[in-house]
């Protein structure tokens, strides 16, 4: 599979850093990625201003381990 990395500052490298052991961060952004892929598929001209992220009640089940 291939990698992408993009560049974060460090302020919020060090606030990645110092979330708590349990918090599995690379799933919320694997998960976080999917929606923001599926949502410039149906509209590429999508700009990162018109994307918000909100907590809500898990609906599907299916992607935990």
């Amino acid at each position: 599979m291939a990698k992408y990395t993009a560049p974060i500052d460090e302020d919020t490298r060090q606030r990645i850093l110092a979330l708590p052991r349990g918090i599995h961060f690379p799933e919320f952004m694997r998960k976080a990625i999917s929606v923001f892929v599926e949502e410039l598929e149906k509209n590429p001209d999508l700009k990162p201003e018109n994307f918000v992220i909100t907590v809500t009640a898990r609906k599907d089940r299916s992607e935990r381990n």
